[in-house]
């Protein structure tokens, strides 16, 4: 009952492209922070010194920062995990980014008007499931690049030990 005498209740709230904006602006602020927690974290855990000369470098002190700077990293990770929740489920209701689906057996199928069974193109698991053989494609030609390298080296070999030399081709290669 509080929540419908309250107008301002954030289940009723909406949010402008400008408030997500400056949403995702602060998570990104909470990331460099995080980084830096992480880093004072390991600090921690190392013999270093820090700017401060006064500091205590005793096993107590020690471990009193690493368990402060893991208790901000956890914090923030976890605010940070959070709130990008909410700009996806944003991006949902929006009808910018399907909802993920429930179960990841097979491929989604793609309902006609992009409705909510459709395949959603930013989906890495649908970007990963897409056959791609360029790379063992380029792999076979380098192979069979490679081959024939190798059998016109040794053609080239048997032909000089046979006392012949090749009809105006390259000269062998020196290696060593």
């Amino acid at each position: 009952m509080a929540d419908a005498a309250n107008p301002s209740s954030k289940a009723d709230q909406t949010f402008s492209s400008a408030d997500h904006i400056r949403q995702l602006n602060e998570v990104d602020k909470d990331v460099a922070r995080l980084i830096h927690s992480a880093g004072l974290a390991i600090q921690a855990l190392t013999n270093a010194r820090s700017g401060d000369c006064t500091a205590d470098t005793s096993l107590e002190s020690h471990k009193a920062r690493f368990k402060e700077a893991t208790s901000q990293y956890f914090a923030l990770l976890s605010s940070i995990d959070v709130r990008l929740r909410r700009q996806v489920y944003a991006l949902e209701e929006a009808s910018i980014l399907g909802p993920e689906p429930t179960s990841r057996g097979g491929e989604a199928v793609a309902a006609p008007g992009g409705g909510a069974g459709a395949a959603n193109p930013l989906d890495v698991s649908w970007l990963n499931s897409r056959k791609d053989t360029v790379g063992k494609d380029k792999e076979a030609e380098l192979w069979a690049a490679a081959r024939g390298f190798v059998e016109h080296i040794s053609n080239s070999a048997a032909v000089d030990k046979s006392g012949g030399k090749t009809d105006g081709g390259p000269e062998r290669m020196q290696t060593d």
